[in-house]
């Protein structure tokens, strides 16, 4: 079993295929596609942002501007310092190279035009802090879209209508994890199956239940940990025949 980045999942799974087909469970890369619908309201919209600790992808609904404004707000009260501080609310990165990284995001974001909308800079603090940050996509394709950041990085893309969003929400080349918010339970029943994700959530995020197999779909990975489905994955299935 392997969890990391997509180039190197692939690495791992060429050398055991060569290695006379070892059975391998690979766990790579994901961009959780939150979709908040209009009939979520503002304060719930940004605090479900909050939970989700503003690392991943966000899509939002037509009303972006009341949500971003609030969200700027929101962000502005976190508390940066050192996790050995327990009033700190918010940590630095790993290391210099990932701190390097995560300012190179904020650039793209610039270049291509994009919104930011709070934050976007390395914060007052010594040390590889950031601010968390929101950003404004014009498109899709824009790379803060595509590419994941592993930091305090949250995107935003409006949207016109249902399908619209599903298309935001599946064009990309993972597909670990995704969240559905919405006030409607029947939309979001009927929006789930089309979601390319391994696990969906609803109205909420990053729960996991030991008991259901998580894992991705896409360049998400192969297979799955937890459940019945794990136990699979590392055993062999044999068939016996007697004659008597």
């Amino acid at each position: 079993m392997f969890t990391g980045s997509v180039p190197t999942g692939i690495g791992v799974g060429v050398a055991a295929m060569q290695a006379d087909l070892k059975p391998v469970t690979l766990e790579l890369g994901g961009k959780h596609r939150p979709g908040f619908l209009r009939d979520f309201p503002v304060e719930r919209t940004v605090d479900g942002i909050m939970e989700a600790a503003c690392l991943h992808q966000r899509e939002v609904c037509a009303s972006a501007d009341d949500v971003l404004e609030a969200l700027a707000r929101k962000l502005a009260t976190l508390k940066i310092g050192s996790a050995l501080d327990e009033s700190a609310q918010f940590g630095p990165l790993a290391n210099a190279a990932h701190f390097g990284k995560v300012m190179a995001f904020f650039d793209d974001a610039r270049r291509q035009h994009g919104e930011i909308v709070y934050g976007g800079a390395a914060a007052d603090d010594a040390g590889f802090f950031v601010q968390p940050t929101a950003i404004l996509a014009r498109s899709r394709n824009d790379a803060i879209m595509t590419r994941e950041t592993f930091g305090p990085v949250a995107r935003f893309l409006a949207y016109d209508d249902e399908e619209e969003l599903l298309r935001h929400m599946n064009d990309t080349r993972s597909g670990l994890t995704a969240s559905v918010r919405t006030n409607d339970l029947s939309k979001a029943l009927r929006l789930v199956p089309h979601v390319e994700a391994g696990t969906v959530w609803v109205d909420m995020h990053n729960y996991i239940d030991p008991a259901m197999p998580f894992g991705g779909v896409k360049s998400s990975g192969i297979g799955r940990e937890f459940g019945a489905a794990f136990i699979e994955r590392f055993t062999g299935l044999k068939s016996v025949i007697i004659r008597y």
